[in-house]
C-alpha cells in the first residue's frame, strides 16, 4: 500500500508531515495505530517517532525537509516494520 500526500508550507515550515482526514483510514491502517513508528527518510532511519491521530501529524525535523523544497508529494510505503516516506 502506497499513500501519496501533498507537501504543504506548514510542513516545511514546521519539520511535519501532516495528513488531511480523508487519507485518515488509509495512515491508521498503513501504521496500525501504533503511537511510535519507525521511519526511513532520504536513507536515514528514524527511531521512535510520535504520532499524533488527533491533529493528523508526526514528527520528522525541520533541517531534514529541506532538502524537499521543490518536490510536491511525499509517497509514504510500509517496508516490514519500517515506513519508508519518499519526496517526489
Amino acid at each position: 500500500m502506497e499513500i501519496k500526500i501533498p507537501i504543504k508550507k506548514r510542513n516545511r515550515d514546521f519539520g511535519i508531515i501532516t495528513w488531511p482526514y480523508s487519507f485518515d483510514f488509509e495512515i491508521k491502517t498503513l501504521f496500525a495505530m501504533q503511537n511510535e513508528i519507525d521511519v526511513e527518510f532520504n536513507e536515514k532511519i528514524l527511531k521512535k517517532r510520535k504520532v499524533s491521530y488527533k491533529y493528523r501529524r508526526f514528527s520528522i525535523g525541520r533541517k531534514r525537509l529541506e532538502v524537499v523544497e521543490n518536490k510536491q508529494y511525499f509517497l509514504i510505503s510500509k517496508n516490514e516494520d519500517l515506513i519508508k516516506i519518499v519526496a517526489i
